[in-house]
């Protein structure tokens, strides 16, 4: 099973911060067919081959999912637009 793990550094209000991540969420929604749910301050994230979260930490947020043996072979490319989502609603 791959798994991915990105962590990048912010400095939102926790409100704007949970703002850009539901962003982030319509989009892989959008692309990937995921279904996102906050519980607090994370953002579960699941689908059928997914199962991961994304938590919203003071000054930092936190992504991190374990994917199915199909995902697997695309960890790299799903990575790659999850840090490029990421980074463009957070301005980095």
């Amino acid at each position: 099973m791959s798994s991915i793990s990105i962590r990048r550094s912010h400095r939102l209000a926790p409100e704007v911060a949970r703002e850009r991540v539901s962003h982030v969420a319509d989009r892989l929604t959008e692309r990937f067919g995921a279904r996102c749910h906050w519980e607090g301050d994370v953002l579960k994230i699941e689908h059928d081959s997914v199962n991961g979260h994304i938590a919203l930490d003071p000054g930092e947020i936190v992504v991190a999912a374990k994917l199915g043996l199909g995902l697997g072979f695309f960890r790299s490319a799903i990575e790659g637009e999850i840090t490029r989502l990421l980074d463009r609603e957070l301005g980095t």
